[in-house]
């Protein structure tokens, strides 16, 4: 049996305009807030937080993964 083909073909590579990653970073932090700290949902919003500013933002990114070392 051969697999079902994907839904969708998505590119390689996207760019967002400064204001859609200020909009990104804003939902990002918005679900580290919201969810239950050691939940998966915190886990996976916190991979999006730090995935997301550690491309953006290297030295910043560097500090959010300290901060995450921490709270281990």
């Amino acid at each position: 049996m051969s697999p079902d083909p994907p839904i969708a073909d998505l590119p390689g590579e996207v760019t967002f305009t400064l204001d859609e990653v200020a909009l990104l970073l804003f939902v990002a932090d918005t679900a580290v807030e919201s969810t239950a700290y050691g939940s998966s949902e915190h886990a996976r919003a916190r991979r999006a937080q730090r995935l997301t500013t550690s491309r953006l933002w290297p030295e910043l990114g560097d500090l959010l993964e300290d901060d995450e070392q921490e709270e281990e």
